[in-house]
């Protein structure tokens, strides 16, 4: 594992393995680029390079200045791709599949395949005044922000919980109230169907009462011309976490089908188990 940095910036990336494809990982809200660590020595396919960034605010980056919006985490995002010169997979998570659609989009004769792990629409969620503020007033209170997480997973594992608690709270307000702000205000391309013509994988946990269903079948994968949307059972809103080799095996095979040697894994998208079922209504009704 090397880390390095984009060039007259202070985005740094690490970079593990090698090949002639790069995976290139995006995490979620209050999350950072060690959340793909349980996931990424699960994978098998050979001949490919994996690489994890910080977003601004957050991680390791969480002293540096705004906007932290979606313009400027895909700008980011895709220096680092631009570094790497090489074809890619992108993958995101929550808040970063937003990112990782906006730099595939950009990047149409390298991105060879596009993985949403439960994503928010890139229009955003549009939840109402007091529903976004349990979110945007969770800056600095450990407590909760561990009860989010408890509420929207199914199985998370008690040491990644409690790092990614802890990482979480050295988040800025001022941050985590943008970085809200900027999910659930989402962008203007999501507003239209996605420009991004290649293979794109939509994976859920049954268990997460947020990214619901409905709301992948609604907003997200309408928006795609060859998409395939899985779910994986015990696992709710971080299941790249949660269930890490199950995800490891969708993500294989997307990376099989970007060297061209597989298909797509089948759909499956059961119905998911609720966790909040205020919280989840309004997400329904507001993505529709």
């Amino acid at each position: 594992m090397k880390t390095e940095r984009v060039a007259d910036t202070d985005v740094r990336y690490r970079r593990t393995g090698d090949g002639d494809l790069a995976v290139v990982f995006v995490h979620g809200f209050l999350d950072d680029q060690y959340a793909w660590d349980r996931l990424i020595p699960q994978l098998t396919t050979p001949g490919i390079e994996c690489v994890t960034l910080d977003l601004a605010g957050c991680g390791d980056r969480d002293a540096v200045d705004g906007p932290y919006d979606y313009d400027r985490f895909a700008d980011e995002a895709g220096a680092v791709v631009d570094a790497l010169g090489k074809p890619f997979v992108i993958v995101g998570h929550s808040m970063g599949a937003a990112v990782a659609e906006l730099v595939a989009v950009q990047r149409p004769d390298r991105a060879r395949g596009l993985m949403l792990v439960t994503p928010v629409p890139l229009a955003g969620v549009h939840l109402p005044d007091e529903m976004i503020e349990q979110f945007r007033s969770l800056g600095g209170d450990a407590e909760a922000q561990r009860g989010v997480r408890e509420q929207l997973s199914a199985a998370f594992p008690e040491a990644e919980l409690d790092r990614l608690v802890a990482t979480g709270q050295h988040l800025r307000p001022e941050v985590v109230r943008a970085l809200a702000d900027c999910w659930n205000t989402g962008h203007p391309h999501g507003e239209q169907p996605s420009s991004y013509a290649g293979p794109v994988l939509i994976l859920r946990g049954e268990g997460d009462g947020f990214v619901t269903e409905d709301m992948v079948n609604d907003a997200i994968a309408p928006r795609f011309t060859a998409m395939t949307a899985v779910s994986v059972a015990e696992a709710g809103h971080w299941a790249h976490i949660e269930q890490a080799a199950d995800v490891a095996t969708h993500l294989d095979r997307l990376l099989a089908e970007a060297h061209g040697t597989d298909s797509a894994p089948a759909a499956n998208t059961p119905p998911p188990a609720g966790v909040d079922e205020r919280l989840r209504a309004e997400v329904r009704r507001r993505v529709r």
